[in-house]
């Protein structure tokens, strides 16, 4: 299986589209794009860029919504085009994804560690910490918890970190600097705690999580004969994990993340 990874609104659609169609290929889809006419967004200049909700002003859920709008009408006039749209981050573009997924659309979709542990209306994120910046923005509890639903019910099909290191000095810490920064989150070392520790909140057992992370992103990549579970004749690719420890990330245990070690 191959995989093409696209940004809605950039040339080359229709190329892609007919080399990808009846065949393995996914085209994997960066969905956001701006379609507003007249409605002018926050910029850096005219809001302050060190507040996180300047920063989510800038990437409204309706970027998301009218990207994977988009990538349906894509698969309603190519019907065999499989299409996977990563790191989601807007509920509202859930109910275009469960029509699509009805009528047989080849859709899958992730979401990520993230968006299900954090919110932008509960403290958990802090103005002038651009760590805490990606694109998608981590938007609203109610939207995290609309993600969970979705995650249950099968519309989302796995989680992952799309994890995005940098040097510090691309995160602007120092500056505080949100709009300007790089926007990427490092979670890959965190996720399956983060994931456990939010999961058994709302009752959700290791199996379902581990299928997430695990058995659903190894048969999206192709792999779901070798990898994903433990099986015979599967890859031992064995986590030695204890459920109950918990321990604090701390600056120091997290230096990796910005400083490249």
């Amino acid at each position: 299986m191959s995989m093409l990874k696209v940004t809605i609104g950039l040339p080359g659609h229709a190329y892609l589209t007919d080399t990808a169609q009846d065949k393995e290929t996914t085209l994997l889809f960066h969905a956001e794009v701006d379609a507003r006419e007249g409605q002018p967004t926050p910029t850096i200049s005219s809001e302050d860029s060190t507040v996180y909700s300047t920063f989510l002003s800038s990437r409204p859920e309706s970027f998301e919504v009218d990207a994977i709008s988009r990538i349906v009408d894509l698969q309603n006039e190519f019907p065999t085009l499989r299409c996977h749209i990563v790191h989601l981050s807007a509920a509202q573009a859930l109910p275009i994804i469960r029509s699509a997924k009805a009528a047989g659309h080849k859709l899958t979709v992730e979401t990520c560690f993230h968006y299900l542990c954090l919110a932008s209306d509960d403290d958990s994120i802090p103005d002038g910490r651009p760590e805490f910046k990606c694109c998608p923005p981590i938007r609203d509890a109610a939207n995290r918890e609309a993600l969970w639903a979705a995650l249950l019910d099968g519309t989302i099909d796995c989680v992952v970190s799309d994890h995005s290191p940098c040097v510090a000095e691309l995160k602007r810490l120092e500056q505080g600097d949100v709009m300007r920064a790089w926007g990427g989150i490092s979670t890959l070392g965190f996720g399956l705690s983060l994931l456990w520790t939010e999961g058994r909140k709302r009752k959700v057992p290791i199996g379902t999580i581990l299928r997430w992370v695990s058995e659903n992103t190894a048969s999206h990549a192709g792999l779901g004969d070798t990898k994903g579970k433990i099986a015979v004749g599967y890859d031992a690719d064995l986590v030695i994990w204890d459920p109950d420890a918990q321990y604090t990330v701390r600056a120091v245990s997290a230096s990796n993340l910005f400083k490249g070690d």
